[in-house]
């Protein structure tokens, strides 16, 4: 499916302030029957009829909106998550086969819910997020916990800190570490044990001075990664390089909407320009630090800028 000839049919939101009408807009769209459903999926896989498509993608937008409005508390703006939910709705239905004996609804709400995940982790800056899976459940599991617990934004208890540890089977130390990047502080005097109360996190600490032998190979890396990353950069064309400039570069990055009307294309085509240079970029620097950067089998983090530490989408 053409992801550009659905997406420039469909309603859009710009801005908060615009939500109300897009919510407004996506309401008129009928829902369809098991039956249709049905129909419609045939005739899009068996014939490549984009009028069906169409009708299934717009019968479920609603529930990629209120998908995407759960995530508004992670700072990014409302309209990019809308958008990242409604390219997951739209991989759902690409793939959907009804005769599994699914509904749409219930199919699609995982790829949508991985599109905005993987939205969220892209934003983030690395620094407040962990790579495990472990870490990722928590990340996307930790405030809903504190809403049920009532915890609030307040620094946890070590008895919340707890309950939390034994929901999601992590450790006690890594709901304490995930709760003060999310939150911006860590007290350090929590205390790390239910047993020990005099036993607290700054106890922990280690001494942050490096030895003369690490921070030479440190420097030597960063000036590999320098380099790599200049001619990861020269390998893209003047428009990627653009885009990527702006988007990750700046101390203010600008937005899909505001580089779409810059480069007069759709919020969809950077984004997916945006991809595909980052896919360039990934590609070059793994080969030239194949001893530096991860194992292949994790993805590369896009940049961030640096002096924001965190990407403005």
């Amino acid at each position: 499916m053409s992801t550009l000839s659905i997406v420039s049919n469909l309603p859009t939101v710009n801005s908060e302030r615009g939500l109300p009408r897009y919510l407004a807009a996506i309401r008129t769209f009928p829902l369809l029957s098991a039956a249709d459903e049905a129909m419609y999926a045939r005739r899009w896989r068996e014939h490549g009829d984009r009028e069906a498509a169409y009708r299934l993608v717009t019968s479920h937008l609603r529930l990629a909106a209120k998908t995407a409005l759960r995530y508004r508390g992670y700072g990014l703006p409302i309209a990019d998550l809308i958008s990242e939910a409604n390219v997951g709705l739209m991989q759902a239905v690409k793939r959907f086969e009804p005769e599994k004996g699914v509904r749409l609804a219930t199919y699609a709400m995982w790829w949508i819910k991985a599109s905005v995940h993987e939205y969220i982790l892209r934003s983030w800056s690395i620094v407040k997020i962990g790579t495990t899976a472990a870490q990722k459940k928590l990340f996307f599991n930790l405030r809903k916990l504190k809403n049920r617990i009532s915890a609030g934004e307040e620094e946890l208890s070590p008895e919340h800190v707890h309950y939390i540890a034994d929901q999601l089977k992590v450790d006690y130390h890594e709901v304490v570490d995930m709760n003060g990047r999310m939150r911006g502080d860590v007290s350090l005097n929590v205390p790390t044990t239910r047993e020990d109360a005099s036993e607290q996190l700054q106890d922990w600490l280690v001494d942050p001075a490096r030895d003369p032998e690490s921070l030479l190979s440190e420097a030597e890396d960063r000036n590999r990664l320098r380099t790599a990353l200049r001619d990861a950069l020269a390998v893209l064309s003047s428009r990627e390089r653009h885009i990527l400039e702006e988007r990750f570069l700046l101390d203010q990055p600008k937005t899909l909407e505001e580089l779409g009307a810059t480069l007069k294309v759709s919020r969809e085509r950077v984004r997916q320009i945006e991809f595909r240079a980052l896919q360039k970029v990934s590609g070059v620097l793994r080969a030239r630090l194949k001893d530096v950067l991860p194992a292949s089998g994790s993805k590369l983090r896009p940049p961030i800028s640096a002096a924001s530490g965190r990407r403005k989408a």
